[in-house]
């Protein structure tokens, strides 16, 4: 029976430690902040913090909402995240819900502004018949499922709708906080954080405000669209101007950099898998293989096909990854013919053609052909660049020879490691 008394006691207090553990956690309040321009690392965030609410049951979640919009797919993310909360939602606009911002807004369950604050003016980019009704129909389909009223929602994204006493045609619609109030768009207008906690009913709650980690900063930078898409210019730039100059600089440090914090800004916002961080990896071993091993270029163009690949699936869509890697490849294309003209063609082409030819009367004429092996062990210097065929100079005479597959630039010295009729191959001293 004592037995039985101390498992019963035990039962009790576990039961009433969970109840109280629950009761706790449902008087919670998170204050999320959705500042800046809209990134995936944002998307990433505020789907954490939403699902640690709903596990937790928090009484509901406030959203800070400061911002003139961003991406469009990190935009989907959040609406999605706020539509499926369990957990009672709510924003609170301190001053301007622009662009993607005023559809995160009207996803939420309340709308809460401060004196002053606007939102709407969500324009797609580029404003096309199939992006306005794509965009247009996210609009409408969330207001509808909040209760608004759908064409004010899609208003604000096509130019063509005009609505009697609100918006004329040919503009967009941008509601202040007094307009949003009046047609249902904003549920109450308040002064502060505080005042929008009280609205909702949450001010005995226990709030917990919510911050970006430092990890979080950074990948919030990193994956906003100018700089991701400068990183992916100065990147894609820096390679192929490494590709054309012989050796390995500092134009391939600044390529690998950048692209390395492109593709990492996109891993700690989520967007990244490790299979596309070990496709990524594999490119760059592969590239160093190239420049450290003479080769014929296969490592070299598997290596940045690796590398392109895993650049285009670090994003969070790969078809948005595929344009953005496409239009930044582009764009470093257009340098091809400025290098061509001042370092000829890429090295990984020169090392399967012969570009150069020997004309009669040419200085630099084979004078003599070798002599068996004769030759082997013996060194001498780069008359014109080995493609990795050309001319050296051994033992004051000029010979013929192939280079071991390296490309090898003028007055570099070179030993002869075989000789065999009149084939001679020599490597880089």
């Amino acid at each position: 029976m004592n037995r039985y008394r101390v498992v019963l006691i035990f039962l009790v207090v576990a039961l009433l430690t969970a109840c109280m553990s629950a009761l706790a956690d449902s008087d919670k309040v998170y204050v999320v902040p959705i500042e800046g321009e809209i990134t995936p690392a944002m998307a990433a965030f505020v789907e954490k913090q939403v699902g640690l609410a709903n596990a937790e049951g928090a009484q509901g979640i406030l959203f800070v909402v400061s911002t003139l919009g961003g991406r469009v797919d990190a935009a989907f993310d959040i609406k999605e995240a706020l539509l499926d909360s369990k957990v009672p939602t709510a924003v609170y606009i301190i001053d301007r819900a622009e662009s993607a911002g005023a559809l995160i807004s009207i996803a939420a369950d309340n709308i809460i502004m401060a004196p002053g604050s606007h939102m709407g003016s969500a324009e797609p980019i580029p404003y096309t018949e199939k992006s306005v009704a794509a965009i247009s129909g996210e609009f409408r389909g969330t207001a509808e499922l909040k209760g608004r009223d759908p064409q004010i929602a899609a208003a604000m994204v096509d130019k063509s709708i005009a609505i009697p006493g609100i918006k004329e045609k040919g503009s967009l619609l941008d509601l202040t906080a007094e307009e949003a109030r009046r047609y249902g768009y904003a549920d109450a207008i308040a002064e502060d954080v505080d005042e929008a906690l009280s609205y909702m009913g949450w001010t005995d709650a226990q709030v917990y405000r919510v911050k970006p980690d430092l990890k979080v900063k950074v990948a919030q930078f990193l994956t906003r669209t100018d700089v991701a898409s400068l990183l992916l210019l100065i990147g894609m730039v820096a390679i192929i101007v490494e590709i054309f100059v012989p050796g390995f600089g500092l134009p391939g440090i600044i390529g690998i950099v950048c692209l390395g914090l492109y593709f990492g800004g996109n891993f700690l916002a989520g967007n990244t898998e490790w299979w596309v961080i070990m496709l990524f990896v594999m490119g760059l071993v592969l590239l160093a293989i190239e420049i450290a091993v003479p080769g014929f270029g296969v490592f070299g163009i598997t290596g940045i096909a690796a590398i392109l690949a895993g650049l285009v699936f670090s994003a969070s869509d790969p078809v948005k990854g595929m344009i953005s890697v496409g239009i930044a490849l582009l764009a470093a294309l257009i340098a091809v013919p400025i290098l061509y003209k001042f370092f000829g063609g890429p090295r990984l082409l020169r090392k399967l053609v012969l570009t150069e030819q020997v004309v009669a009367g040419d200085s630099n004429r084979p004078t003599q052909q070798p002599q068996s092996a004769q030759l082997v062990g013996k060194t001498g210097t780069v008359i014109t660049a080995l493609r990795p065929a050309g001319i050296a100079e051994i033992d004051g005479v000029k010979y013929d020879v192939v280079s071991d597959g390296e490309y090898i630039l003028p007055g570099e010295r070179i030993k002869v490691v075989e000789a065999v009729g009149s084939k001679i191959v020599v490597t880089r001293l």
